[in-house]
């Protein structure tokens, strides 16, 4: 069986290093033309993500992020109020990204392949590129994030909507901070929680996969409500674009990262605000909903952000796309006939997804987040 992954992220490469496992013969077909870049700083590795991740060869537990082995939720005064056991491995996008990139045959993996159009056949689907090229095959799966083109195509018209609230993150080099900071925060997990926020934060690999303490990045998030005005103004970057989602690092608007400064003097105690001065350049992260009526027709199917979005607080977004894409090849492998595998997989999966997104609503609600 021949099968497209359209997109080169994480959910296309858990896909495309499953389905090859398994003895397809997978390509995958990434739009962009040069390194992918990061998207969001620090993530969780979920236990299972990190059990398969290592049985199938992609890293090893001891290389896969940093441990945070207490959790601590702070007080008005930066104070630790509560501090107990916690087992989760941070790392981040780019450093994971890179290890399964690297697990992948290159040979496999194609850059500069922008998706236009999907013809999807009773026997095959015909996937046709920018670049002019057509390629057949006996699935198509779309894994090419919340701005889809795959799920346009089954799905038209059914676009991300706004929370109606925002992340803002930065991070800032451990060698920055001195040797109090450092301890303070060194494998640890804080959170602040107050009216309608709460600021998180917590350690991920350096630039470079670094895991040494003094070479590790200190990642911060921090949860704000923002009416549909002020996310305008937000989105507007210092050049005076307009962005649709997100406004990378370096690109936030003066006036924007003033008002977070002026922010953080009115509500963050002074180890977390100090955080907020110390970052270079922030970024911002427009938390969105959204979901599909079911995740495959025919031979194409979607998986990971192009089918489901489900709320940062689940500490699950790379987790799910993951999941996606195991089960999808476990299914079929398992199953004889295509389209019942699709149904098996699709019934699982977006049940799944819809219980998650809901468990993901309703926590931000509890921190006086959102609609």
């Amino acid at each position: 069986m021949k099968i497209l992954v359209i997109g080169g992220s994480i959910g296309g490469l858990c896909a495309g290093i499953a389905l090859l496992e398994r003895g397809f013969d997978v390509e995958i077909y990434e739009r962009s033309s040069g390194a992918l870049k990061d998207r969001g700083a620090g993530l969780v590795i979920q236990p299972d993500m990190m059990e398969y991740l290592v049985e199938a060869g992609v890293s090893t537990r001891e290389i896969f992020g940093v441990l945070a082995a207490h959790r601590q939720v702070l007080d008005d005064n930066g104070n630790p109020s509560l501090i107990y056991p916690n087992d989760t491995v941070f790392t981040s996008w780019n450093y994971l990204w890179k290890q399964l990139r690297n697990s992948f045959p290159s040979l496999k993996y194609h850059q500069g392949y922008e998706l236009t159009s999907v013809q999807d056949q009773q026997e095959k689907v015909i996937a046709s590129f920018k670049n002019g090229k057509v390629i057949q095959a006996d699935l198509l799966i779309g894994a090419d994030g919340v701005n889809s083109v795959v799920r346009e195509y089954l799905f038209p018209g059914n676009h991300p909507r706004y929370a109606g609230y925002i992340a803002y993150r930065g991070l800032i080099p451990e060698s920055e901070l001195n040797v109090e900071e450092i301890a303070f925060f060194s494998d640890k997990f804080s959170i602040y929680p107050y009216a309608n926020s709460h600021l998180l934060c917590y350690t991920i690999p350096g630039p470079g996969g670094e895991l040494k303490e003094g070479k590790r990045l200190l990642n911060w998030v921090w949860f704000q409500n923002k009416s549909s005005v002020e996310l305008r103004k937000i989105l507007t970057d210092k050049d005076g674009r307009l962005h649709e989602f997100s406004i990378p690092a370096g690109y936030l608007s003066e006036e924007s990262v003033s008002e977070l400064k002026a922010r953080a003097d009115d509500e963050l105690p002074e180890i977390l605000r100090k955080r907020v001065y110390q970052t270079k350049n922030p970024f911002v992260q427009v938390i969105l909903d959204m979901e599909v009526p079911k995740m495959f027709q025919g031979n194409v199917a979607i998986l990971g952000d192009a089918a489901y979005l489900v709320r940062p607080h689940t500490a699950s977004g790379s987790a799910k796309a993951y999941r996606d894409a195991i089960t999808l090849a476990m299914d079929i492998q398992e199953t004889a006939h295509l389209q019942t595998a699709l149904k098996i997989w699709n019934d699982q999966q977006i049940a799944h997804a819809r219980a998650l997104a809901m468990h993901g609503q309703q926590l931000a609600l509890r921190s006086g987040l959102g609609k």
